[in-house]
C-alpha cells in the first residue's frame, strides 16, 4: 500500500465523536434520573437505582476506553499504517471492552428487572421476575467468565495477530453471536412481563398503548 502510494484513510475521529456523544447523552439521562430520585422525591433508592449507577460507571469507563484506547490506537485507520505496538495495544483495549460489554448488558437488564419487582406486587409475577433475575445473573457471569478466559493463555488474545505466539482461542464470532441471541430473547421475555400485566389492567386502550410504548422504549 505504501509503495503504491495509496491514500491513508483515517476515520478515527468519527468513531471518537460518536462514542463521546452517545456516552454523554446516556450519562446525562441516567444522572438526571438519579438526582431526581434522590433529591426531588420521597422514594428511597432501590436495587434498580443502584444497578443503574453501576451500569453508568461501567458505561463511562467503556466510553473512556473507546476514546483513549481503541480510538487512539487504530480503530478507523488502515492497519498497514500502524506500528506493531499499536496493534497490540488496540487488541488489549478491545479485549477489555468485550468483557465490560457483557457485564454492562447484564447490569442494565438487572436494573430493569428490579424496577419490575418494585412496581408489580403480584406473587406470581414476582416469582417470574426473580427467576428471570437469576437467569440473567448467571447469563452475565458465564459470558464474562468465558470472555476473560476465551484464550489460553489469556495474553494470546492480543498476541496472536502477529503469528509468532502459540495458544488457542474459542470462536470469538460464535461467542458474540451467542451472547446477542440470548440477549435478544431475554429482552423479548422482559418486555412480555409488563405487557402481560398491562393486559389485565382496567384501563382505556389509549392508556394501555401509552404504557406499552413506555415499557417498549425502556426495554430497548
Amino acid at each position: 500500500m505504501a509503495t503504491c502510494d495509496r491514500p491513508i484513510r483515517d476515520r478515527s475521529n468519527h468513531f471518537v465523536i460518536t462514542a463521546l456523544s452517545l456516552g454523554i447523552i446516556s450519562a446525562v439521562f441516567a444522572i438526571i434520573r438519579l438526582i431526581y430520585k434522590g433529591f426531588f422525591t420521597i422514594a428511597e433508592f432501590g436495587l434498580d437505582d443502584w444497578f443503574i449507577l453501576i451500569a453508568l460507571i461501567t458505561g463511562l469507563t467503556c466510553c473512556c476506553i473507546n476514546v483513549v484506547g481503541v480510538g487512539a490506537y487504530g480503530l478507523g485507520r488502515d492497519v498497514w499504517t500502524l506500528q506493531a505496538a499499536e496493534v497490540t495495544k488496540f487488541v488489549e483495549f478491545f479485549y477489555i471492552l468485550e468483557v465490560m460489554y457483557f457485564a454492562e448488558v447484564a447490569l442494565l437488564k438487572l436494573s430493569m428487572l428490579f424496577f419490575f419487582q418494585r412496581i408489580f406486587p403480584g406473587r406470581e409475577v414476582r416469582q417470574v421476575i426473580w427467576g428471570t433475575i437469576v437467569f440473567n445473573t448467571l447469563y452475565g457471569l458465564v459470558f464474562v467468565f468465558v470472555a476473560i478466559f476465551q484464550c489460553s493463555p489469556v495474553s494470546f488474545y492480543w498476541e496472536s495477530w502477529d503469528g509468532e505466539h502459540e495458544g488457542k482461542c474459542v470462536n470469538i464470532n460464535a461467542l458474540g453471536w451467542a451472547n446477542a441471541a440470548i440477549s435478544i430473547v431475554l429482552d423479548i421475555w422482559m418486555l412480555a412481563i409488563p405487557l402481560f400485566q398491562l393486559a389485565h389492567l382496567k384501563l382505556a386502550w389509549k392508556k394501555k398503548v401509552g404504557v406499552a410504548l413506555m415499557f417498549g422504549v425502556g426495554t430497548l
